[in-house]
């Protein structure tokens, strides 16, 4: 079998949410609330042991969305805080955590600077398509599972 195939159900559930989300949040600039709670919910119930990632994600996301709002004038919203969630419920140890980390920080600042300098400096950065990218590299290389 293949590594693609070998994926957890979950990790494919949450992926075809994700691309919908950054679909969503691409064309309306909203993702429906319930949708990604009711994502969290299903995470937690098949990850509990995780809890604790999760939570870290969202302290992380809150300090973000403090940061980009009162430094750079963007809105990190309340999905991009869920989704951040939701990935960290995945994460099965502190190194994939730190990796994470490192990875969002990169694909963050350039996804920023290309969104400003190609697309708009005036719009609205939709970030979940960011968060996606994120997703699908800790996916290949091998940190979610």
């Amino acid at each position: 079998m293949g590594y693609f195939t070998m994926l957890d159900w979950l990790i494919w559930l949450v992926l075809g949410v994700l691309i919908l989300a950054s679909y969503l949040d691409l064309k309306y600039r909203a993702v429906p609330s319930v949708f990604l709670s009711g994502l969290i919910f299903v995470v937690l119930l098949m990850r509990p042991q995780n809890l604790l990632f999760g939570v870290i994600l969202l302290v992380f996301g809150l300090m973000i969305r403090d940061l980009i709002d009162d430094v750079a004038g963007l809105d990190f919203g309340m999905a991009d805080l869920k989704i951040l969630v939701v990935i960290g419920l995945l994460f099965a140890s502190s190194h994939v955590m730190f990796l994470f980390l490192v990875i969002f920080s990169i694909l963050q600042f350039a996804y920023i600077t290309l969104w400003r300098t190609f697309i708009s400096k005036d719009e609205e950065i939709p970030f979940i398509p960011c968060l996606l990218s994120v997703y699908v590299t800790l996916l290949l290389m091998g940190g979610i599972m």
